[in-house]
């Protein structure tokens, strides 16, 4: 199931600075991992494509996520997925592990939402993260 990762800010200095890299990468690890069940087939179709949008609110104490908004004309499922806002250095790269943690728990959230098991996201996480945080050109700056 072809996935795609994105971002979008609401809130003024309230981002990530995750790159295109993160975001092309992430999609690409998520498509491997997710098949859509027959429930989802049944509901949509083989051809539909997922988007999570990855976003931040200085307000939020826990991950909110918003969608499913469906357009059929594209074959497109897209998400929303807020995650509480914490300043973080580029420095600090242990410090992405949560946002990144959470962003993915979002992910398996949505996708029991549309009855995809979301096993193989969660089982693949750490190592996702560990990727992730390991090479700089996931992030920005």
């Amino acid at each position: 199931m072809r996935v795609f990762v994105g971002q979008i800010y609401i809130q003024a200095g309230v981002n990530y600075p995750f790159s295109h890299e993160f975001q092309k990468w992430v999609g690409d690890e998520l498509s491997r991992l997710i098949e859509p069940s027959d429930a989802f087939i049944e509901k949509y179709s083989e051809e539909f494509e997922l988007m999570f949008r990855l976003s931040a609110k200085a307000e939020l104490d826990e991950i909110e996520i918003k969608g499913p908004t469906v357009f059929k004309k594209d074959k497109d499922i897209e998400f929303t997925i807020f995650l509480p806002y914490q300043r973080i250095s580029l420095e600090e790269k242990d410090s992405f592990i949560e946002p990144i943690k959470l962003f993915l728990e979002g992910v398996a959230l949505a996708l029991e939402v549309l009855s995809i098991n979301s096993s193989m996201v969660r089982s693949n996480s750490s190592e996702l993260v560990e990727k992730i945080i390991s090479n700089g050109s996931m992030f920005k700056g």
